[in-house]
């Protein structure tokens, strides 16, 4: 019987070519940059593994599609290029260019980063062998100096997850994605727009997220990484998620079941009554013992006891990064903390400013630091453009939005997406 495998592989090779091409135009750019092939794809953006013709280097390039289409895409991407412009961490991903170019809705924006083997979901899900306390120690230890380096300067990344942190065959980890990074400070902080944004299907990363955030309360700070890095790091010992919620509802549902009903002080800063009534439903809930929640194997009461600071479900008393880095468990591997540069003053004011802009002066600053890539000067009015052609000088801006009123509560507790699945992999990061 004849077998049709390589013709039909060979026309599955030809639509992912043309699939590439149609996605990663670089206009005047593709002189410097040759796309190779696609390498991930997010909510946010899409990322394809790149040849620098001028450093003969392999490089990776996130593509964000109509960046300039609505105020909160544009903050996203600005928010991105500014927190990665100036940075210089070994263990943050470096921005090398920046270029755009005129799409259907507005602009796209390109990011030329250093390219990665894979990622810490790889390493978790790589392999059958639950891993090394050595190996967990090594990769938990540089996610906090790069967290160390950002909230040092008052920078909260807000969307950590193992996708997001690319790992070499070397062991050597990088944060990425700082579409979601903001300053810290509740000078800074746009309830209204945060609010929102979280309740939407948008964020697809629930089993890292913060009560503080489930439950719609106002204070949003450096805690939320915190708690993020407490379920990666669980997440590295259990190889699966520790709280693995599927919508905000079964999210807050797993949380209390597992952590206890929150105490009075929070429940009193929940700015959403929904949320307040559907925590009160389920009467006063006991915590389990650490040791329950994450049977390891054997038993590290350093590694439990690093995690239930992590996981403090009060942010005001959750442990800091500076505190979790001098931990007993951290200590143990690691007794001497290397000393960390300064996060750049520009940084800071850079992410400052980015949050009281208008969606004109956003798409300006974005049209003033990625460079034009096609011959084709693209003006503000062309980065304002929708779909329909018409412009959009009159807009909804995000701080009109408001938080969780009882009519949306349909968005808040029904339109989540389901959280990325766990795909397969090798042992070798090289390998993928």
């Amino acid at each position: 019987m004849p077998t049709y495998a390589p013709g039909f592989n060979r026309i599955l090779d030809d639509l992912a070519r043309r699939q590439l091409v149609l996605d990663f135009q670089f206009g005047s750019a593709g002189a410097s940059y040759e796309a190779v092939r696609s390498i991930g794809a997010g909510a946010f953006g899409i990322v394809c593994e790149a040849h620098d013709n001028n450093t003969q280097e392999k490089v990776a390039i996130k593509k964000i599609g109509h960046a300039s289409a609505t105020p909160t895409l544009s903050r996203r991407s600005l928010r991105e290029i500014r927190v990665l412009r100036y940075i210089r961490h070994p263990n943050i991903v470096p921005l090398r260019d920046v270029f755009r170019t005129p799409g259907t809705v507005g602009m796209n924006v390109y990011l030329v980063m250093d390219l990665m083997e894979g990622s810490l979901h790889h390493v978790i899900y790589g392999s059958t062998e639950p891993l090394d306390y050595d190996l967990i120690a090594h990769l938990l230890y540089q996610i906090l100096r790069g967290l160390r380096y950002l909230h040092t300067a008052g920078i909260a990344h807000r969307d950590l997850k193992p996708s997001n942190l690319l790992v070499n065959s070397d062991g050597h980890l990088r944060i990425a994605d700082f579409g979601m990074a903001k300053l810290a400070m509740p000078e800074h902080m746009d309830e209204a727009d945060e609010h929102c944004f979280y309740m939407t299907q948008h964020i697809a990363t629930l089993p890292y997220r913060a009560p503080e955030l489930l439950f719609v309360m106002p204070e949003h700070s450096t805690a939320v990484d915190i708690w993020a890095v407490g379920c990666i790091f669980a997440e590295m010992i259990l190889r699966r998620e520790l709280f693995p919620g599927r919508n905000v509802t079964s999210q807050i549902k797993v949380i209390i079941t597992q952590l206890g009903t929150p105490g009075k002080e929070q429940m009193r800063m929940i700015k959403c009554e929904r949320t307040r009534q559907f925590i009160q439903s389920f009467g006063e809930q006991s915590s389990l013992n650490w040791d329950q929640i994450i049977p390891t194997r054997p038993t590290n009461d350093e590694a439990l006891g690093l995690i239930a600071q992590m996981l403090n479900m009060n942010p005001y008393q959750r442990i800091d990064i500076h505190r979790t880095l001098q931990h007993e468990f951290i200590r143990s591997y690691f007794p001497i903390v290397t000393t960390e540069p300064v996060c750049p003053f520009k940084v800071k004011m850079d992410m400052a400013a980015v949050e009281s802009l208008s969606h004109e002066q956003l798409v300006e600053l974005i049209l003033k630091d990625a460079r034009a890539a096609d011959d084709e000067v693209l003006s503000l009015n062309d980065g304002l453009q929708t779909a329909s052609g018409e412009s959009t000088a009159s807009y909804m801006s995000e701080g009109s939005v408001s938080g969780c009123q009882t009519e949306n509560s349909e968005i808040y507790f029904n339109n989540d997406n389901p959280n990325e699945q766990n795909s397969g992999g090798t042992i070798e990061i090289t390998n993928l």
